[in-house]
Parts: C-alpha cells; sequence; structure tokens
C-alpha cells in the first residue's frame, strides 16, 4: 500500500484556488485506469474519507481513498467535486454513482442529513445536479458498519471476551470518536444476512453509579452551562476525554500536568499517552474505560447482542488497552441478574478504519442503489 499527500492546488487544478488539501492510500497499484468505478464517502466531525472501488469478479475492490478534514470543508458540494475530479483527471475513471455514510438521522427519502456534530449540510440532489454523478445515496454511517462487518477479515478484529454466539441471534455495534454512534444488526432468514439499524442511542442520558459520578456530571453542567442531562456521547467523544481531564485536574490541582503533555496541550490522544506519565491522564483512562464498559453493557442488554458486541470508532481502535484491563470485562459483566447473558457475548474492537467504506460498497451492492 503506497500513501502520499496531495496538494490539491498545486496538483490538481492550480487555477481553483478553494480546492483542499488531501491524503490519498493506494490499495491496488497499479491504479486501474480508464474504466468504471464508484464512489463511497464516510462523513465524521473530524475526518472526511472517500472511497474509490470497482467490482472485480464479484467483489468489492477498493482501488484507493482520500482523506480530508472535515472542519476544512465549508461546502460538501464542492469536496464532491474534487474527488470526482481526481478520479477523472489522474486515473480516467468513470464515477457516476455514489453513497454517502453520515452520522445523524438521515432524511426519509434519503437525500438529505445534517451531521449530527458538522455543520455541513449533505444534499445527494445539489450534489446530482452540479457534479458529473447520475446517482447519489445516504445512509447512516454506523448502519455501514454493519454491513462492513462481513467484509473483514479475523485479523482486524481484536478479541476482548470469547464468549459463546448464537447462530443467527442479533449483533451490536457501537463506537466513539468525535460523537458516539450505535447500531443493531437483526438476521432477516428471507434474505439471509444480517439487517443494521440505526440508532441515536449515544445521545441517550448518562446514568451515575456513585459520588464521583454524580460530581463528574455536576462539573461539566456547570462549566458548560449544560441545561439538559449528560449523554453518555458527551462523556465517551473526544471532548469527553477532555471533559474527564479537567474534571480530575479541578480534583487536585496540587498534581501538575506531564510537562509533555501541557505542550502539546490537551488533545484526547495526548491525554491517553501521557497516562504513565500524569496522574490526571491515568485516573482519566480508568474512568473512560469503565463508563464505556458500562455503555456497552447497556447497549448489549437493550439488543440482546447474544452474537456478539463490536466497538469500532477512532478511539477504541488507538487504544486498544481501555478493553484489554480485566476491569473493562469486570465491569461489563457487572449485572446481577444478566452476568451470565453477558459473559456468553463474545467482545470484539474493530481495528480496520476502511470497515465503514467497505460497508458502504456493500450496502450499494444488497440495496441494488442506483441501478
Amino acid at each position: 500500500m503506497a500513501e502520499r499527500t496531495i496538494n490539491g492546488v498545486e496538483q490538481i487544478k492550480k487555477e481553483e484556488k478553494s480546492m483542499l488539501t488531501f491524503k490519498e492510500k493506494i490499495y491496488i497499484n497499479p491504479v486501474p485506469t480508464k474504466t468504471h468505478a464508484y464512489l463511497v464517502a464516510d462523513i465524521g466531525g473530524t475526518n472526511a474519507n472517500f472511497g474509490v472501488f470497482k467490482n472485480v469478479r464479484g467483489a468489492a475492490r477498493l482501488l484507493y481513498s482520500v482523506h480530508f478534514k472535515s472542519q476544512e470543508i465549508t461546502r460538501f458540494t464542492d469536496v464532491m467535486q474534487q474527488v470526482l475530479s481526481h478520479a477523472r483527471d489522474t486515473y480516467q475513471l468513470e464515477i457516476k454513482v455514489a453513497c454517502i455514510a453520515a452520522a445523524g438521522v438521515i432524511q426519509k427519502k434519503r437525500t438529505y442529513v445534517k451531521p449530527t456534530n458538522l455543520n455541513l449540510p449533505i444534499d445527494t440532489a445539489e450534489i446530482v445536479r452540479e457534479t458529473t454523478l447520475d446517482c447519489g445515496h445516504l445512509t447512516n454511517d454506523f448502519e455501514v458498519i454493519g454491513f462492513g462487518l462481513r467484509l473483514i477479515s479475523s485479523d482486524s478484529l481484536s478479541k476482548v471476551n470469547d464468549g459463546r454466539p448464537e447462530q443467527f441471534a442479533n449483533k451490536a455495534v457501537l463506537g466513539a470518536g468525535t460523537g458516539l454512534g450505535k447500531c443493531i444488526l437483526v438476521w432477516h432468514m428471507g434474505h439471509d444476512h444480517y439487517i443494521p439499524v440505526a440508532s441515536e442511542g449515544g445521545h441517550a442520558d448518562f446514568v451515575a453509579h456513585n459520588e464521583l459520578d454524580l460530581e463528574l456530571i455536576h462539573f461539566i453542567q456547570k462549566k458548560e452551562n449544560f441545561t439538559c442531562p449528560v449523554s453518555w456521547e458527551q462523556l465517551l467523544s473526544g471532548n469527553g476525554i477532555q471533559r474527564m481531564y479537567a474534571f480530575f485536574k479541578s480534583k487536585n490541582n496540587a498534581a501538575k500536568s506531564h510537562p509533555q503533555l501541557s505542550s502539546h496541550g490537551l488533545a484526547p490522544d495526548e491525554i491517553f499517552n501521557s497516562r504513565h506519565m500524569d496522574e490526571h491522564s491515568w485516573r482519566t483512562f480508568e474512568l473512560y474505560s469503565q463508563i464505556y464498559a458500562r455503555c456497552a453493557k447497556n447497549f448489549a442488554l437493550d439488543a440482546l447482542a447474544l452474537g456478539g458486541l463490536y466497538i469500532a470508532g477512532g478511539i477504541a481502535s488507538k487504544n486498544l488497552p481501555l478493553f484489554e484491563r480485566e476491569h473493562f470485562m469486570r465491569e461489563f459483566t457487572s449485572c446481577g441478574k444478566m452476568h451470565h447473558i453477558l459473559m456468553q457475548i463474545p467482545v470484539y474492537v474493530i481495528t480496520d478504519y476502511n470497515i465503514s467504506l467497505y460497508g458502504a460498497a456493500e450496502y450499494m451492492r444488497i440495496q441494488d442503489l442506483c441501478e
């Protein structure tokens, strides 16, 4: 796999000042040229990822992907035009159909969404009207992860709990990043595959278990002037990591932040990476793991996910020790009457960053989109 950073201004259209810089990863080298392909996208609050696929002997093959910073995008249709122009000008690829996955509630006709943590409306009618696409389709970002599970290898799953999965039983997917997404997978006998069902459960209320939890809730509500309950997302997202760190620091100002952390700021990755050198980072890491386990436990019970629980998202894949410590499974199975049920549920962390792109491609195939 080759990787390169491409400056859109210099290498695509020098006369277009609005072109954004992006990174490109090539998976089939050389990239096939002068052929038909299709486009999928996964649009999150931090990253906007696009994948160009071609069907080879009935299987979806990822040719290359391009990656933008979501906060740099001011108009989504313009970025779609840039991606399509790059495919045409660099590889002579003809792309006429696209599937875009985004966080949030997708409009019933699947043509419009305002992503939850991004001020960037996506309108496929506008995209088709202003680009060379003939068809564009929208879907939920965690729906496509559900479809993508069948396409990733076992090497892309880090096992947290063996369990004893039941055939055809429900599965559940959740994952934290800029936000917190969820979906439930239900087996469909007629279609002979799982159907992902989108959820906005990440915005459900976080429930305190003890005095420390209550202190954390009150700290966040006061500091950020919240007028509504604190949600799971507000604790398990990247911003949640920063909130927990600030909370622990407020409780013990005598313990100074580690100089390395202070010099790099309070980015979520830096907080976790400094946990062995910084007391506040360590306490944040421990509490975050416990709260993630509680959220996963509640969702597994809500979905009766006897087929397995899958943890997605950038925070999980970059921080596997969160789930490898015995504290996670102890918290996950702490449930009185349901302890034995929870012990039975296999738990995995998804480590393949491209699962959403594969899932969007699979979604297009299964649903016969744009046919």
